[in-house]
Parts: structure tokens; C-alpha cells; sequence
């Protein structure tokens, strides 16, 4: 059966995800996969999370780090529940709307949106760290504030062209270069196992981390450093068999992830008490267990997937825009798609322009760029786990209304939200120390900043509040089902036939006339 624009679900009017003007099938499976891969960034995350972990829990990072992947894998099972059925460019809001309606779909949507343009932000300043320890490796970097600076515009510059460009070339340079930059800092994970000896530090390993606020409030960051890979989720609308590529890649790329985050975090920790917070991780690491000679690869590699990772979340953030702009949430001009590449061009430049004044203010400022780095990207981290946490509520909802919940289902999915909202709980009691008990405080902030455009819509324009989210397309198969369950009514055919009875109205009036 083809797709019709519009249908009607449980009392909801949605319009397709497709015919907005972005490029249909223009990702196979393997490039949903790249997007979600870059977007979570996972030699981004080798660089710089397992530093962040040791920042907030010392030796219990690693319990963080699993905490963080069992966290992980539920909410992506869960996320795929909805993927397998419905897609859009709306990502987590849309799925949020489904069960929770309109209000926690713009909810969801604006959070995830302070995540991403938080790590475009920290991203680029992680870019600005390893490209100029790399160039210092031969004999071409400097500490002087403007060369950070054009290391900024540099940085925000291609970031911001490639996914002008298209989705599906940034996905092929996205690939590549995670590849490349993974396989170069798995030579100093493990020199930091060989230099350690065959023995077991027990201290990383004790279950009373597991009763300690400082583990969870690592936790934070370890789900914050698989945050990404629900981006996927936002290439509904560009997507080859997209039901069926985007489910398939949340739970693939987040076991990716997980066995490299475990392998890699445990071996880091073994060296960090000698590590200077406001350089270059890897290349000291490096040096401290005598592969020194891979740091001019590591340096280069990682700067280059810092800027990948960097467009994959400038790719996702630009289609919430997108998808909010066109649902009336958000301004006309963020509807724009190019007219070549078939990308939401406005977006894409906004989110640059964003990024690169955070950026500058990062890199004037006092406070140490890697340091910045590590509270600037746990605050975006909130950004993703409150959307996390809205998302894995509103599933089992909507399934419960489309007749498609079941014991498994309902129990992943609570399992989830018990385990993100005892992450959440653990943040705030036993109070943490300065300055992770005011991050959570900063987020709420500017979510509730965000919130009050919500809030004016409502009053307003209750109209185009109630379009938030309602943008996605069903699948085949699934309008089938809810057509024979008799909970999905196509509102093409019935806009169709109310025409034709309204062309057929003035005939009724009309006088007869005699031969």
C-alpha cells in the first residue's frame, strides 16, 4: 500500500515525514549506522570521557562506565520499539509526543537540542585541543589565544560545510575517520595494559563504588558518552527502509560502543593521577606507557574525529529544527532545504553560528579548555538523559494505545526509566560537591527558558502547539495492523471523499429542468 500524507492515530492528526524537500533514501543502512556512530563519537569519547569519569568518581569511573551501558542498551531497545513503526526527522520529541502528547514532545525536543549545540560546542573545543597538540608535534603549533581561535573557525568551518553538503557524504568521512581514530588509540590502550602488568586492580572492581553519589553522578557522563546514537532517529525522513535501518542500528551502534568503552576506560584510570586536565590526554598517556611515536597519529586522527563528530551533531540538531519549524513550533526560515544538496541549510548555519560563539567565549575565558570541556559537556549531558528518560516513559504508553504493548516490552521499558530515574536521584542525594550540584540547576534553567516559548504557543497558538509532534511516517505494515485493529484512519481518503460530497452538494439544489 503507498503511504498516504496524512492519517489519524488514537485521536492525533500526523503528517508524513517525507515530502518536506530533504533527500528521500539517501542513507542505506551503513550510513544510519555512520550517523549514529559519529554523533556518539566513540574516539571522541576514548579521548576525553574516561578523564571526565575520573574527574567526578575517581577509581570508580569504570563501575560508571558499566552503569552508563546497562542504562544504554535499555533505552535503545526501548527507542527501538517505536523505530520498527513509526520514523521521523523529530527524533526523540516525536517519539515522546506519541505517548505523553505535544507538550513533552517539545520538551524532549528542546532538551535534546541543549545537548546537541552543548557538544557542538564541546566538541569543538576538544577539535581545538588535539589539532593543536598535533601541529605542536611538528613544529607548527602555538599557545597564543588568536591561533586557538582560528583553530575555531577551522574546525566550525568544515563541520558546518559537510553536512551542507548532504547527510550521505558526511556519513562516508564520519565512517572512515572513526575508524582510523579508534584503531590508532587502541595501540595506547593497550600499552596502557602491557605497562601495567598481568594483575587485576581490585580497587576499580570494588562493588562499594556502586553505593557511593560520585559513581552516578560519573554515570551521567558514561550515558552522556553514548549520547548520540539516537540520532539515528532523526534521519526518518532520509533514510533507505528506514523502519527497518534505524531500529537496527540504535541497539548495534550502542554495543559498539559499550565494548569499547569497557576495554578502554579501565587501563586509562591506571595512569591518570599523573595526566595534566588542561592538555591533550591520549598523547600523555601515550608518553607515560613508551608510545610516544603514535601520538602524532593520535593527535591528528582524534582532531579529525572531533570535527566529525561535531557534524554529525550539527546534522541532528539542524533536522529538530527542521521538524520543529515545520510543525509552526519554530521559525518559517528554519523550513529551508537547499536547493542542490536537499539539506536544511538554515539550521545547519545556525547551529554553526551557535558553536562558534560558545566556542570563542570557552577558549577567552580563564578556566581550562578541557576543564570547560568536562562541565560544558555534563550539562548537555542532562540535555540527553531528560530526554532519555521522557522518551522510555511515553513508549510503553503509546504502545498500550496502538494495542502493540507486551509484558517484555513494558518491562524493558520500566526498567529503563527506574534506572535513569535512580541515575537522576543519585545526582541530587547525598548532595554532590561544587560544581556538580549547580550543573543539573544551570540546565534546568535554560530548559525552562525554552519551555516559556512552549508555554506562549499554548496560549497563543494552541493550534500549532498541538501540531508539536506530528510529524512522522507509519510504516506499511504497521497502518496495516492499526487499519484492521480499527484505530487508524486515513485522513487523505476521508479529505477526499468530503470534496467530492461537497462537489455534489449545489446538484441537490438546483431546480430540475424540463426537456
Amino acid at each position: 500500500m503507498s503511504a498516504p500524507n496524512r492519517v489519524e492515530l488514537a485521536g492525533r492528526a500526523l503528517a508524513s515525514a517525507q515530502g518536506h524537500g530533504l533527500q528521500k533514501d539517501a542513507l542505506g543502512f551503513w550510513g544510519v549506522f555512520a550517523q549514529g556512530l559519529a554523533a556518539a563519537a566513540p574516539s571522541v569519547a576514548l579521548a576525553s570521557v574516561p578523564f571526565s569519569l575520573f574527574v567526578a568518581a575517581g577509581s570508580g569511573a569504570t563501575w560508571a562506565v558499566l552503569v552508563g551501558l546497562t542504562i544504554t542498551v535499555l533505552i535503545a531497545t526501548t527507542i527501538s520499539f517505536q523505530a520498527r513503526r513509526t520514523v521521523s526527522s523529530g527524533s526523540l520529541g516525536t517519539y515522546t509526543g506519541n505517548g505523553l502528547g505535544p507538550g513533552f514532545a517539545y520538551t524532549a525536543g528542546f532538551s535534546l537540542l541543549i545537548g546537541y549545540i552543548g557538544f557542538a560546542t564541546t566538541g569543538t573545543l576538544g577539535g581545538v585541543v588535539y589539532l593543536d597538540s598535533f601541529l605542536e608535534s611538528i613544529g607548527l603549533g602555538s599557545q597564543a589565544t588568536w591561533f586557538r581561535l582560528l583553530l575555531v573557525v577551522v574546525i566550525v568551518g568544515v563541520a558546518t560545510y559537510l553536512p551542507f553538503r548532504g547527510a550521505s557524504i558526511a556519513a562516508k568521512y564520519e565512517l572512515v575517520f572513526e575508524l582510523i581514530a579508534i584503531a590508532s588509540i587502541l595501540v595506547i590502550i593497550v600499552a596502557s595494559y602491557v605497562g601495567y602488568g598481568f594483575r587485576v586492580d581490585w580497587e576499580q572492581w570494588n562493588p562499594a563504588h556502586l553505593g557511593s553519589s560520585t559513581t552516578f553522578i560519573a554515570a551521567v557522563s558514561a550515558v552522556g558518552s553514548y549520547a548520540g546514537f539516537e540520532s539515528v532517529a532523526s534521519l526518518g525522513a532520509e533514510a533507505k527502509d528506514a523502519h527497518r535501518n534505524i531500529a537496527r542500528s540504535l541497539l548495534r551502534v550502542v554495543l559498539l560502543l559499550g565494548v569499547l568503552y569497557v576495554v578502554s576506560t579501565y587501563p586509562q584510570i591506571l595512569h591518570f593521577n599523573s595526566i595534566d586536565g588542561d592538555k591533550a590526554i591520549l598523547p600523555q598517556l601515550a608518553d607515560s606507557t613508551g608510545v610516544h611515536w603514535v601520538n602524532q597519529v593520535v593527535s591528528g586522527t582524534v582532531a579529525i574525529a572531533f570535527i566529525v563528530f561535531v557534524t554529525a551533531v550539527t546534522t541532528a540538531a539542524a533536522r529538530s529544527l527542521f521538524t520543529f519549524a515545520h510543525e509552526g513550533a519554530l521559525p518559517a526560515a528554519l523550513t529551508k532545504v537547499h536547493p542542490k544538496y536537499k539539506t536544511p541549510w538554515v539550521g545547519i548555519a545556525f547551529i554553526g553560528v551557535l558553536s562558534f560563539v560558545f566556542s570563542v567565549v570557552a577558549t577567552v575565558s580563564s578556566a581550562g579548555r578541557v576543564v570547560f570541556d568536562v562541565y560544558g559537556g555534563y550539562v548537555s549531558n542532562w540535555g540527553f538523559l531528560i530526554s532519555y528518560l521522557l522518551v522510555v516513559v511515553a513508549t510503553p504508553i503509546w504502545l498500550y494505545k496502538i494495542r502493540a504493548l507486551t509484558p517484555v516490552r513494558l518491562a524493558v521499558s520500566v526498567a529503563a526509566t527506574l534506572a535513569i530515574g535512580y541515575v537522576i536521584f543519585s545526582n541530587f542525594y547525598p548532595a554532590p560537591k561544587f560544581p556538580f550540584n549547580i550543573l543539573p540547576l544551570i540546565y534546568a534553567g535554560i530548559l525552562l527558558a525554552g519551555l516559556a516559548w512552549y508555554w506562549y504557543l499554548k496560549r497563543a497558538k494552541p493550534e500549532v502547539a498541538r501540531r508539536i509532534g506530528s510529524i512522522q511516517t507509519l510504516s506499511e505494515t504497521e497502518q496495516q495492523r492499526l487499519i484492521d485493529e480499527g484505530i487508524l484512519e486515513v485522513l487523505d481518503h476521508r479529505a477526499e471523499q468530503s470534496n467530492a460530497d461537497e462537489d455534489r452538494e449545489p446538484d441537490r439544489d438546483k431546480e430540475p429542468v424540463a426537456p
